[in-house]
């Protein structure tokens, strides 16, 4: 039962990774007004299969195991909070540190500079679907099955 949810944590993931790059492309890509870059309006949905790889990969090569990882670790009752805390805390920074990177990737630095785009876009925009995909992971994971 457990396989299942991490099945359904990696469509979760895939569409979550794959929404917030199409949104930092949709608040800091719509600002380049050049044809030498290729965005959003150029690419189209390729823009938006290429992501869908790319998380197909990340999630087994790095999110699956360290969730496992965080999941072996027996917690007693009292420090449930700093499960959660850790939890959230570490998705986010791994999620922000993410968008940080992919908006250097993305955007040559003269780009960056001539149409004042601003990482702190990416890193607010992929911390907070970290917290958002760190709750969906703990909902899911801790919550008690019921059977009918």
């Amino acid at each position: 039962m457990r396989v299942a949810k991490y099945f359904v944590l990696w469509f979760v993931f895939i569409l979550m990774f794959t929404g917030t790059i199409v949104g930092l492309e949709y608040i800091e890509g719509y600002k380049i007004a050049t044809t030498e870059y290729y965005g959003l309006r150029n690419m189209g949905l390729v823009l938006v299969i290429i992501p869908i790889f790319l998380s197909s990969i990340l999630y087994p090569v790095i999110v699956l195991p360290l969730s496992w990882l965080i999941g072996m670790i027996r917690w007693v009752r009292a420090s449930l909070i700093l499960y959660a805390l850790l939890y959230a805390v570490l998705y986010a920074v791994l999620w922000a540190g993410a968008g940080a990177f992919l908006f250097y990737e993305s955007y040559e630095a003269r780009f960056i500079q001539e149409y004042e785009l601003h990482v702190s876009t990416a890193i607010i925009l992929f911390g907070v679907v970290g917290l958002v995909y760190a709750w969906i992971e703990w909902r899911l994971l801790h919550r008690p099955v019921t059977t009918v």
